[in-house]
């Protein structure tokens, strides 16, 4: 590879000194060993590399932060593009515009844009790639403020399978672009990102820690605080888990069963306190912090919970509704949780979200109220067996509670997790498009959407 012509980025091949390392990716679940990995500087050695691997017949993966929770970023025996070299990010802070290379982390676009008070509303781990993150849709905790990532998002660089550098917005390649907000990496490699931006430096929070006897009253109070018309600026988050070691936690609670609650406004910061100081005094939680905090720093604080190196298996879907039948579950497999680092999420949807039209980007599932999400996580692999299948029956029985889909980053490879899970009413409309951008499926290394032409 280092001899075709055309290409200036770096090689790595499996007898390098640095194949170890750059073959590790984030879930330590997945242990591939490539063919090779390609680090590009540009768009046009994207495209190179996209020509090698076809004609020399190795599946392509492409890795931005390597977090795909089925290791998708990597592959055995295949051709790794590792966009790292892609990272730069920059901000016109008059126009509220950022430009995103396709390797760039989270934690890199909301430095650039926090220089200026603006964000990205991404996701909330600062070592996840922009990019995965952005093509599956973009939850994160300014959602229901400002909508998902894609939402945000008026442009993209992208190479197709045919080794074409492309634009696709609203009036460019504009079905490629409906394609890019939601269905995965499926139509090529995005080099770059054009974001819109938005206005915000700081949060305030209500940290919240309640033992299990607890957790239905402390449900009850977030789906009646989300319920009807709450506040865009109004976030809820609950999470089935351990006590965790926070500066904020007493001591005599650490590993003990529980739900831990973030709740956070993104509006004027007085009237957040006051309002989240009511819910701290109604909830009276057994430990808790109620603060204004920077965003750079609310974004770094699951940073160390989901690091490199952990073993992941997760399952997810979306919810109407938070019904007593399901309250009960949660509080049932909560109570089996064995790793001190798994957790039953319960994440509040809608606002923004909700007021995109169903059909104007390929992210179909704009009117759920919740996203439930179960991912295990530990450290030893003798663990494997156990917290595979804690999450599985978790899975299962939440499931009858569950509406229609599952989101695309939260999914794994099991047989449920299918594309028309995955795509749910968008998926022929993404079948056709992919028939256009990539007949031959070479990027499948995903939640594949198979080629379909339009009849």
């Amino acid at each position: 590879m280092q001899q075709v012509t055309g290409f200036a980025g770096a090689v790595v091949t499996p007898d390098a000194p640095d194949y170890d390392t750059a073959r590790t990716i984030w879930n330590a679940m997945h242990d591939r060993r490539p063919a090779l990995i390609v680090r590009p500087v540009s768009a046009p050695d994207v495209a190179t590399a996209i020509r090698y691997a076809r004609a020399e017949g190795l599946v392509i993966a492409v890795r931005g932060g390597g977090h795909s929770m089925p290791g998708h970023s990597s592959c055995d025996g295949g051709l790794v593009i590792d966009l790292g070299a892609l990272g730069e990010v920059s901000v016109d802070p008059i126009a509220h515009r950022a430009t995103v290379g396709g390797g760039a982390l989270l934690g890199s676009v909301d430095r650039a844009t926090q220089e200026h008070n603006l964000v990205v509303p991404a996701g909330v781990v600062s070592h996840t790639g922009a990019g995965g993150l952005t093509l599956g849709g973009g939850v994160g905790r300014l959602m229901r403020r400002f909508g998902l990532t894609i939402d945000s998002l008026l442009s993209a660089e992208v190479v197709t399978a045919d080794g074409a550098i492309l634009r696709a917005s609203d009036t460019e390649n504009a079905d490629l672009f409906w394609a890019l907000r939601g269905g995965g990496g499926n139509f090529g490699v995005v080099t770059k990102f054009e974001f819109a931006l938005h206005e915000l430096s700081e949060l305030v929070v209500l940290a919240m820690f309640h033992p299990l006897e607890r957790a239905r009253e402390v449900l009850e109070r977030g789906r009646r605080a989300m319920a009807g018309r709450a506040p865009d600026e109004l976030l809820w988050t609950s999470f089935m888990r351990r006590a965790m070691d926070v500066p904020w936690m007493s001591r005599d609670l650490l590993g003990r069963h529980g739900i831990m609650s973030l709740v956070e406004w993104s509006g004027d910061a007085d009237e957040g306190r006051a309002v989240l100081g009511e819910l701290r005094a109604e909830l009276a939680p057994a430990a808790d912090e109620l603060a204004v905090v920077p965003f750079l720093t609310i974004q770094t604080i699951t940073d160390e919970l989901f690091a490199h190196g952990l073993r992941t298996y997760i399952k997810a879907g979306f919810a109407q509704d938070l019904p007593d039948g399901l309250i009960d579950v949660l509080l049932e497999r909560g109570s089996q949780i064995g790793s001190p680092i798994s957790q039953i999420e319960v994440l509040a949807m809608g606002g923004a979200i909700a007021r995109v039209g169903q059909e104007a980007t390929a992210f179909p599932f704009r009117d759920a109220r919740w996203l439930i999400n179960i991912p295990a996580t530990w450290r030893d692999i003798a663990d494997d067996e156990r917290e595979i299948a804690w999450a599985r029956e978790t899975f299962a029985a939440v499931k009858p509670y569950l509406s229609e889909g599952n989101y695309v980053n939260f999914m794994g490879d099991d047989e449920d997790d299918t594309a028309a899970g995955a795509y749910g009413r968008t998926l022929q409309r993404l079948q056709e498009v992919k028939a256009v951008y990539d007949p031959e499926n070479v990027f499948r290394l995903n939640q594949n959407i198979r080629p379909v032409a339009s009849a």
